[in-house]
């Protein structure tokens, strides 16, 4: 219990804190308004990439660009991200992308896809997120430019880090991959009765969400502690290979449908993987290729533990932990969005941009501006011992105080919101 006295020798330092949000923004604010580059469109039929420059220039030699959505149903984001991905491939030399989808089924079947127009649909739209192979803003990036760069010789190939499955190709083929990287190295645990009985099962099972019940939690506990003891089999030497990570992968999972209930958990035991698998990618199987990711704002986070606040201070988000690798950060460029007004899609439903709060990041971008771009970068090369809290919806579409220009290395603003419009078959 505080005593009268104590909360009096309190209060300056509570008055201080009060203050100290309006105090640390002033640098920031002026910074934002004076260093926020217009974009003219953000129409990926656009050629003239001009107004791309200051991302091209921010960028720099990066060889990762990661790409983040408030939320999954922002079609004017769609539409700019599409268009960035054009750039940064024509321009750039940037010939992977990759996206927050299952990993197992976009690093195998890819290959296994017919690369016209027909056939990168019949995939994507079975085997990516409808959210975005649904989605009418980014039918232009998949079916058309995508198929495209296949006929003149610099192919832009698609991958995914996500650990969750449960889409067309890993339905069919993971368990009999998983079993036959197993046996092909021997593993112990594939002569035991369980293997057949409950292990291989315990995988197929994994595309039904079984986690949801508690028999299906029983099912996915025994399966995570299987997977530990096969994983262990298999050793160190081994945990590079694709077939280890795609037990890891699947073991993971399992552990995620375990908590699913619990959001802090569930993202915790997600992110985690999916720094593990991006990690991979970046230097493992792409370790001389410029990759773009494809994600939610929300993963692709940095110095979560440090930058922000509540819930989302709490979880180590992927972006997060590639930044605590020191060779990735200085390879990596993240790039927010943010958004002042509109509409985007939760669901079935459209949902208005909530205002954004009188003073932030949304309120000091021009009212003329409809598309721009800052660098958060570069504010703090020039301002290394600043600490700026200000407000922005930079993780989904919620005012959020925090550090924001530690936690993006730059941000696409977008006045407008519009929501996504499903693809017509």
């Amino acid at each position: 219990m505080i005593t009268c006295p104590m909360r009096l020798a309190l209060l300056p330092a509570l008055l201080f804190s009060l203050s100290f949000p309006s105090l640390a923004q002033e640098k920031a604010k002026g910074y934002i308004q004076n260093n926020t580059v217009p974009v003219a469109t953000i129409s990926p039929d656009s050629r003239d990439y001009s107004d791309l420059e200051a991302i091209g220039n921010a960028i720099a030699d990066s060889r990762i660009v990661l790409l983040g959505e408030q939320s999954h149903g922002d079609g004017a984001t769609m539409l700019a991200k599409s268009r960035l991905v054009r750039y940064l491939h024509e321009k750039k030399g940037f010939d992977v992308l990759a996206f927050e989808g299952d990993f197992f089924g976009l690093n195998t079947g890819w290959g296994l896809a017919q690369k016209d127009s027909a056939g990168v649909r019949a995939f994507l739209t079975r085997n990516l997120p409808p959210m975005w192979s649904s989605t009418a803003q980014c039918a232009s990036l998949l079916y058309s430019f995508l198929p495209a760069t296949y006929l003149y010789g610099r192919p832009m190939e698609i991958t995914g880090f996500d650990s969750q499955v449960g889409y067309a190709h890993s339905n069919a083929s993971l368990r009999d991959s998983i079993d036959q990287y197993l046996r092909r190295l021997g593993v112990p645990y594939t002569r035991m009765g369980r293997y057949e009985q409950l292990f291989l099962p315990s995988i197929t099972r994994l595309k039904e969400w079984t986690g949801k019940t508690k028999e299906g939690r029983v099912w996915m506990e025994g399966f995570a502690l299987a997977a530990d003891t096969v994983l262990a089999q298999l050793g160190p030497t081994a945990s590079d290979d694709f077939g280890y990570l795609m037990l890891e992968n699947a073991r993971a999972f399992a552990r995620q449908l375990l908590v699913y209930e619990q959001p802090l958990a569930s993202y915790i035991v997600r992110d985690t993987q999916m720094a593990r698998n991006l990690r991979w990618l970046a230097q493992v199987r792409y370790p001389n290729r410029k990759v773009i990711v494809w994600a939610a704002n929300s993963h692709i986070m940095k110095n979560a533990g440090s930058a922000l606040k509540g819930q989302d201070a709490a979880i180590r988000w992927m972006g997060t932990q590639l930044a605590e690798d020191p060779t990735l950060e200085r390879q990596a460029y993240t790039i927010g969005f943010a958004s002042r007004q509109g509409t985007y899609r939760n669901g079935p439903k459209l949902v208005g941009v909530p205002k954004p709060l009188k003073d932030g990041f949304e309120t000091w971008v021009a009212d003329s501006m409809a598309y721009g771009f800052v660098d958060f970068r570069r504010f703090r090369r020039e301002n290394p011992s600043r600490r700026e809290l200000f407000m922005m919806k930079g993780s989904r579409h919620m005012n959020a105080t925090a550090l924001w220009t530690k936690v993006f290395d730059g941000v696409f603003y977008i006045r407008d919101m519009e929501p996504t419009v499903s693809l017509k078959p």
